[in-house]
């Protein structure tokens, strides 16, 4: 856990010293890094997944306070209208 922690902060150190355009392209590529992993997924590894995502979200989501749940709720319909 110690080495990840460090890991992190040599991360974040080496990020705030990048250009905006250095920040896209490194976007770009994790985007593309992405969707090649997703390209490769079996059906059964992309439902796993699913149900991973469902499980933290339903998680996360037990946590919120009731301001943060209706800050959620005001959130959601913003973005379906």
């Amino acid at each position: 856990e110690q080495q990840r922690a460090t890991i992190r902060e040599i991360n974040a150190a080496r990020r705030a010293t990048l250009t905006q355009e250095e920040v896209e392209q490194q976007r770009i590529l994790a985007r593309e890094r992405s969707a090649t992993r997703r390209a490769l997924r079996t059906t059964e590894e992309v439902e796993q997944q699913r149900s991973i995502d469902r499980e933290i979200h339903a998680a996360r989501r037990a946590t919120l306070t009731p301001r943060e749940v209706e800050q959620q709720r005001s959130l959601a319909v913003g973005r379906s209208m």
